[in-house]
């Protein structure tokens, strides 16, 4: 999934929640962005250096279950309100789906590996394209990024962020209007 889609997805769901848990109102929609991006943020720099040329792997070590396992212990353990953050960056689990992609995902219960992207030929020589590959070959990946932006605009419409100052609100306090 492209990354506006994980925020986008993270971001309704969040908006969504926070008539039920108060709490939720007083988090900062900037890092609940950062921390549903989080899982990429630390593979896709591997992959493109290193594993996605030698293991035409791209999802890594950033999307195992112990990643995430210990980053919600550390953070619970260490941070009580960092809760919101949390939640946001294990969702990555769930909208990558990561249960089609065990290796990965069980890391390193289920051995060594981590799930190998399909290698078509030379079409899949680095990262860029083969996500192009991917996006061009399998169809059912655009519903998942037009969800995301009929999120992203369902987003934007809810909390009436077309109007200037309350984008600018936003953007600089990471909070919307209660």
């Amino acid at each position: 999934m492209l990354p506006q889609s994980h925020i986008t997805y993270t971001l309704i769901a969040f908006d969504l929640a926070r008539k039920w848990i108060p709490t939720l109102r007083r988090a900062d929609y900037r890092l609940i962005a950062l921390a549903a991006m989080g899982s990429d943020l630390i593979d896709k720099p591997l992959a493109a250096l290193y594993f996605y040329r030698r293991y035409k792997a791209a999802v890594l070590f950033g999307h195992t279950l112990l990643l995430h396992l210990l980053v919600m212990l550390v953070m619970l353990w260490k941070k009580t309100g960092w809760w919101p953050y949390v939640l946001a960056f294990n969702g990555h689990i769930l909208v990558d789906r990561l249960w089609y992609f065990q290796d990965t995902l069980f890391w390193p219960l289920r051995g060594w590996r981590f799930h190998i992207w399909q290698k078509a030929g030379s079409e899949q020589g680095d990262i860029r394209q083969a996500y192009w590959h991917a996006f061009t070959r399998r169809p059912e990946l655009w519903v998942w990024e037009v969800g995301g932006i009929v999120a992203a605009l369902w987003f934007i419409l809810r909390n009436r962020l077309y109007r200037p100052k309350r984008l600018w609100r936003l953007l600089r306090s990471g909070r919307l209007r209660a």
